[in-house]
């Protein structure tokens, strides 16, 4: 099975989903869920991959959900956000660039 079913093109968004600052942003979803679910993993080997974003989770507990952290990518703070539950993972920045240049570094991470 692969990680994940789908990966959303980055499209205008406002920061929390539905209200907040604008920006840009896309989801990848996952049919794992709870602690199947790939995102931890996933944003592990991104942060080892790309160390100079700066980005750490915050230590891991069983049956975590409500992730999120915080990147410097293209000299932009770009946020990473995930739920085991509902299964996606969530990146979100106030520059369209820095989250396209995100989603791809990201895909190659998560194929």
């Amino acid at each position: 099975m692969a990680l994940y079913s789908k990966v959303e093109e980055v499209s205008a968004l406002p920061r929390n989903l539905n209200s907040g600052a604008n920006g840009w942003g896309f989801k990848a979803w996952s049919d794992l869920l709870d602690d199947e679910a790939p995102h931890r993993k996933v944003i592990e080997r991104f942060a080892a991959a790309y160390p100079e974003a700066g980005l750490a989770l915050p230590p891991y507990y069983r049956d975590e959900d409500y992730v999120e952290a915080d990147a410097t990518w293209n000299g932009v703070t770009v946020s990473v956000y995930y739920e085991t539950i509902l299964s996606y993972l969530w990146i979100w920045s106030p520059s369209r660039d820095a989250a396209s240049s995100f989603r791809a570094a990201l895909i190659p991470l998560i194929s």
